[in-house]
C-alpha cells in the first residue's frame, strides 16, 4: 500500500490517477505520458476482459487527428493497417433505396478516418503504455482531496496518489457517484431501443462494393453494418423494445433478428444468415442529460461517458472521449505553463468541451429517433425529405463534426 511519501512533489511532473482502461481512459494516458506527465491507470476488471467488446467502431476523422499526434504517429498508422477507411456509404430505406449518401470529399478528404473492431482498438492503445501503467482488478470505492493531492481508495485495500483524478469509468461512472456523495450512479435514461452487435465475414454476401457502411431504415427498427477490416464486416440492429429484454422466447438473438428484418431487402437478411448465434451480444442503449458546463470538483474531473454518454447514432461517442482525453491533459499543461491550479485547469477543460459535446448529444438524439420513427406515415414522411434534401444540404447536418483540431493552442509538448 502506498502513502504519503509516494506523493508527487512540486519538483515532480503532475501525475494522473485514471479510473476505467476503456478508449477514453487509454487515450488518456498515453496523452499524459507524451506531454510529460506521470501516469495510473486502474480498471476493475481483468486484462483480458478489458481488452474485449462487441462488434466495431468508428474512430472518425476528428479523433483522428489526436492519433496524428500521439505516440509519433504510430497509433494512427496502426489503425489504418488494421482497421479499414471510412469512405463512401449513408442511410437507405428498408428497400435498399439511397436516402442520404455522404462521402468523404464533402470535408475535402480521401477518406472520414476507420472503423476497426473494439478489441483490436483496445489492444492497439493497451500496447502503446508502458508495462505497468495500466493496474487492472482495481475497482474504485473512494477519493478524498488534501491540499497538495488525491489519494484514491480501492476495493482491494490499494490507495494511490496523484496531483489529478480522471473519472474514465464509463456510464456508471463510480468516480461520477463519489463526486456527487453517493455510493452508486442514478439509473441512466432509456433510449426506448435495444441493440444487437457483432461482426461477420464478407465471403460472398451481396454487399454493394460502392459503400463502406451503410444503415437501413424501417419502422421503429434500423440496420447497419461497416468494414471494419480484413474481409470482416461489424453490424448493429436497433429495436423499439422495453428494456432488459431478451431473445430467449425467440429461441435466441438470431432467430429474433431474423424475425425483426425479415422485411428487409438484400443485403440484411443474407448478413443475419450468415451470422453466428455467439457473436451476437444485445444490450440497451441508455444516455444522461449533459452536466453543462461543471462536470467535476476541485481536482477531479471526468471525460467520456462518464461525463456525457451519447446514443450510438452519429458513430462519436468513442470520438468524443478521444477529443475529451486530449483536450483535458492539453489544458493541464497549459494552465501549469500559466501558473493556474491544477482545479482552475479542470474548470477550463470542462467548460471548453461542454458546447460540443451537448451538439453531439442533441444530434445523435435527433438521428436515433428519425431512424426509429413507428408510424407509417412518419416513415414515409421521413424518407421522402431525406431522398429530396439535396446531398450538400444533409451534409451540413454533420459536416460541423470535423471542424475539431487539436492542435489549437498546443505548444511542443508532445514528445
Amino acid at each position: 500500500m502506498q502513502n504519503n511519501t509516494s506523493k508527487a512533489t512540486k519538483q515532480e511532473a503532475l501525475k494522473a490517477i485514471i479510473i476505467g482502461g476503456g478508449i477514453g481512459g487509454l487515450t488518456c494516458a498515453i496523452a499524459c505520458l507524451d506531454m510529460g506527465m506521470q501516469v495510473e491507470l486502474y480498471e476493475k476488471r481483468d486484462l483480458d476482459s478489458m481488452l474485449s467488446g462487441p462488434g466495431g467502431i468508428f474512430i472518425q476523422r476528428n479523433a483522428m487527428r489526436v492519433y496524428e499526434l500521439l505516440w509519433e504517429g504510430r497509433i494512427r498508422s496502426q489503425l489504418y493497417q488494421q482497421g479499414a477507411k471510412i469512405l463512401k456509404g449513408g442511410f437507405f430505406s428498408k428497400q435498399a433505396k439511397p436516402l442520404y449518401i455522404n462521402a468523404p470529399e464533402f470535408v475535402k478528404a480521401e477518406d472520414l478516418g476507420i472503423c476497426i473492431l473494439r478489441p483490436e482498438l483496445q489492444s492497439i492503445l493497451y500496447n502503446a503504455l508502458p508495462e505497468g501503467t495500466v493496474r487492472n482488478k482495481a475497482a474504485f470505492t473512494d477519493f478524498v482531496e488534501t491540499a497538495d493531492g488525491i489519494r484514491v481508495s480501492f476495493a482491494d485495500g490499494r490507495e494511490a496518489w496523484g496531483d489529478v483524478l480522471i473519472g474514465a469509468d464509463g456510464l456508471y461512472s463510480q468516480v461520477r457517484a463519489r463526486l456527487n456523495g453517493k455510493e452508486q450512479m442514478e439509473p441512466p435514461i432509456y433510449s426506448g431501443m435495444s441493440c444487437w452487435r457483432g461482426w461477420f465475414y464478407k465471403d460472398n454476401l451481396p454487399l454493394d462494393p460502392r459503400y463502406s457502411w451503410g444503415e437501413f431504415w424501417g419502422r421503429g427498427n434500423r440496420f447497419g453494418y461497416f468494414d471494419v477490416g480484413g474481409d470482416r464486416f461489424s453490424f448493429y440492429a436497433f429495436s423499439q423494445a422495453e428494456a432488459g429484454g431478451n431473445d430467449e422466447a425467440m429461441g435466441g438473438s438470431k432467430k429474433a433478428l431474423q424475425a425483426l428484418f425479415s422485411s428487409y431487402a438484400q443485403p440484411i437478411p443474407a448478413i443475419i444468415e450468415a451470422l453466428s448465434e455467439g457473436s451476437i451480444y444485445r444490450d440497451d442503449i441508455f444516455d444522461r442529460e449533459p452536466p453543462g458546463m461543471q462536470w467535476g470538483r476541485g481536482r477531479v474531473t471526468l471525460i467520456g461517458d462518464a461525463a456525457h454518454p451519447v446514443q450510438p447514432n452519429l458513430g462519436q461517442g468513442g470520438c468524443m472521449a478521444i477529443e475529451d482525453a486530449f483536450e483535458l491533459v492539453k489544458m493541464l499543461i497549459i494552465g501549469e505553463e500559466k501558473g493556474e491550479d491544477i482545479p482552475a485547469s479542470l474548470r477550463e477543460f470542462e467548460v471548453s468541451r461542454s458546447k460540443r459535446v451537448e451538439k453531439v448529444f442533441t444530434t445523435s438524439r435527433q438521428v436515433g429517433n428519425l431512424g426509429q420513427t413507428d408510424s407509417d406515415f412518419g416513415c414515409f414522411l421521413r424518407n421522402l425529405i431525406y431522398w429530396l434534401i439535396p446531398t450538400w444540404l444533409g451534409d451540413l447536418q454533420f459536416k460541423w463534426l470535423f471542424n475539431y483540431d487539436p492542435k489549437k493552442h498546443l505548444k511542443s509538448k508532445l514528445s
